[in-house]
């Protein structure tokens, strides 16, 4: 997270988040109760349903699909694509720079897409679409704000990001240690930092998406309400904000945060 970061587009940056659920039905509920959200459902055929995220006007938000055949015991999660120029360029890379190609480049209506897995473990999707964005994302109640990477080796995945994406990272000094800012030639991309000690060894490296609420301490009553769990207390961060994780009924991890006001 940063003050008042310039959020980035385009190629390099976040361009999609989307939610594979256990529980569609479940998952719908909840965010529209937390967040207010709306869905646009198109038919997958025989993979079911998919619904495109809206909160308010404008363009989807995001996506959700429930889990079919083909999904093993992976619990409900969000995932999220980074534009490239290339596809099937960016996946060669991610094996010469010590990734793992978890799922091939494939065509979808929208573009191209593969699933990668970092050197340190964590997950993220890489994907040209049809457009690349031309204007950075709405800072607005029920939008993604912010993407930060949780890893056991963050120095090593990192580098394997900058590599791949071209990325520029710097540093902003935080209590409890270095917090790295990833920015793309536009913008601020995302952020990261290397996992707390006290995080068991086995909770994998991850992403995780942060999601701008108006009021922190609402959202949280709502969520409990609603059946998710608070995975943290709610924390400040000066100039930035105060936020919290939460798992959604389904088993989901993601953020909420309250931005700080802008000056």
């Amino acid at each position: 997270m940063s003050d008042q970061p310039k959020p980035a587009f385009g190629v390099g940056s976040f361009m999609w988040h989307e939610l594979a659920t256990r529980d569609q039905a479940k998952s719908m509920e909840f965010y529209t109760a937390l967040l207010g959200w709306k869905y646009e459902e198109m038919d997958l055929g025989p993979n079911g349903k998919y619904q495109i995220i809206k909160a308010g006007e404008g363009p989807g938000v995001g996506g959700m699909m429930e889990m079919k055949d083909g999904w093993g015991d992976l619990p409900s999660h969000w995932a999220y694509y980074i534009d490239v120029e290339d596809a099937d360029a960016s996946v060669k890379r991610v094996e010469e720079l010590g990734g793992k190609v978890m799922h091939p480049a494939t065509d979808i209506p929208p573009g191209r897409f593969a699933a990668i897995q970092d050197p340190a473990g964590a997950h993220v999707y890489v994907m040209k679409p049809t457009e690349h964005a031309t204007e950075p994302p709405r800072p607005e109640p029920g939008h993604f704000l912010w993407v930060e990477l949780m890893s056991h080796d963050f120095e090593k995945a990192k580098a394997f990001y900058c590599e791949l994406l071209g990325w520029k990272s710097t540093e902003m000094p935080m209590p409890d240690g270095a917090y790295t800012l990833f920015e793309n030639g536009n913008g601020q991309v995302g952020g990261g930092m290397q996992m707390p000690k006290e995080v068991p060894a086995e909770a994998p490296s991850f992403w995780v998406g942060y999601i701008h609420v108006p009021d922190i301490d609402k959202s949280v009553k709502t969520a409990e309400g609603e059946g998710a769990k608070l995975l943290m207390p709610v924390m400040e961060v000066p100039n930035v904000g105060r936020f919290t994780h939460i798992q959604d009924p389904t088993g989901a991890v993601v953020a909420i945060m309250q931005p700080a006001p802008m000056g």
